[in-house]
């Protein structure tokens, strides 16, 4: 390991090189903690300048780029808690291997917003989790935090309750719990849980968790109605198409279907708001198939394939028909329905016996390409 020469210490109230050297160079663990305390003493114990700073910092970043894994591992622990280390320096151990960075992760003040959103971008989630730990954390980097998708790093996030969530930042992970289901209960037990943000987990909780929220809030029905409606109006909107069922449409889809919530009266009333793309994801959900075969299913052969998927989850002559005139755009893109078209619909749906929807609904969900 070579370090740089006296003369670059001249001036400098540093430790002498070569005591560095032979601290460096014993590689004992004694040895590695030594170099680590002294490294670190030096910048505990004195005030630098601009020129003092600077210097010490080229010859620390120069120890540290030649250290073995463990020295730095140690050096990371001990700089991690100081204040007045090189911001360079601590951006280097944070980007390092997660061994290496853990610490500075989770513990360095030196670190700013800007250093934490660069590492959260461009490392993978390991270091990600460790940020979510920190004592202290701006709406921006929780914000980034939450964008990874990640979901233990969002669990470390909810469950650090050291950190204040804003409003905005609740409501999206109100939203990723639609997909991860344990961030439910932790979520529901921050501090930031207003009576908003429960009407947003009211929709996606599980029966259990509801009652629990019912409990704790006084919510009207019909907010619960107008919360609905604009959940599934934003998911619509963020969906490329209207006709797209999203993953989040699919995980709302699944959660009401766990609830036994999906009923006629619900599909109807979302194809009549034009969001045909949860419609899809509550019918798949509800008969057991993807909205791919779905689709399938309203346009293949009049629909009658549709029709025995509707007879299958039990559904009503009358509610039927409502749901064959709404889908006719996804049958084929004409909103317009022929009355020839609607009563053979309604023919076949009479006409198709128990036995023989149960028969074929069981090909289809054991195959369903054959659909």
């Amino acid at each position: 390991m070579e370090f740089p020469s006296k003369d670059m210490f001249r001036g400098v109230n540093i430790l002498d090189p070569k005591e560095l050297l032979a601290c460096a160079q014993d590689d004992s663990d004694a040895g590695r903690q030594r170099l680590a305390k002294a490294v670190s003493q030096f910048f505990d114990d004195r005030q630098l300048n601009q020129t003092e700073q600077s210097l010490a910092s080229e010859i620390l970043l120069n120890l540290i780029r030649q250290a073995e894994v463990d020295l730095r591992e140690a050096l990371s622990e001990r700089l991690s808690v100081q204040t007045n280390i090189p911001p360079e320096v601590m951006v280097y151990l944070a980007n390092d291997q997660i061994a290496v960075a853990r610490n500075v992760l989770m513990h360095s003040p030196v670190l700013n917003d800007v250093d934490l959103v660069y590492i959260i971008s461009s490392k993978g989630e390991e270091h990600s989790r460790l940020i979510a730990q920190r004592d202290r954390l701006s709406p921006l980097v929780a914000d980034r935090l939450i964008d990874t998708g990640d979901v233990q790093t969002m669990l470390n996030l909810v469950d650090n309750q050291r950190v204040h969530l804003q409003k905005a930042s609740m409501r999206k992970l109100a939203k990723a719990a639609l997909r991860s289901e344990e961030l439910q209960a932790p979520l529901l037990r921050r501090p930031e849980v207003d009576t908003d943000i429960a009407i947003d987990l009211y929709m996606i909780v599980s029966q259990a968790l509801r009652k629990e929220i019912a409990e704790r809030f006084l919510i009207p029905p019909q907010v619960l109605d107008q919360s609905l409606e604009e959940l599934i109006h934003e998911l619509s909107n963020e969906a490329k198409g209207m006709r797209e069922a999203t993953p989040d449409m699919i995980a709302l889809a699944r959660r009401f279907e766990e609830r036994k919530d999906i009923s006629a009266d619900l599909m109807i009333k979302t194809l009549r708001r034009g969001q045909v793309g949860f419609f899809l994801a509550l019918f798949g959900e509800r008969v057991g198939l993807t909205p791919e075969h779905v689709i399938k299913m309203i346009q293949k052969d009049g629909g009658k394939p549709f029709v025995v998927g509707c007879r299958h989850i039990g559904m009503m002559k009358s509610e039927f028909a409502s749901i064959f005139l709404l889908s006719r755009g996804i049958r084929t893109g004409d909103k317009i329905v022929d009355q020839r078209e609607l009563a053979m619909a309604l023919k076949n749906f009479d006409a198709i016996r128990d036995f023989d929807v149960q028969r074929i609904m069981k090909t289809w969900l054991a195959n369903p390409d054959i659909i």
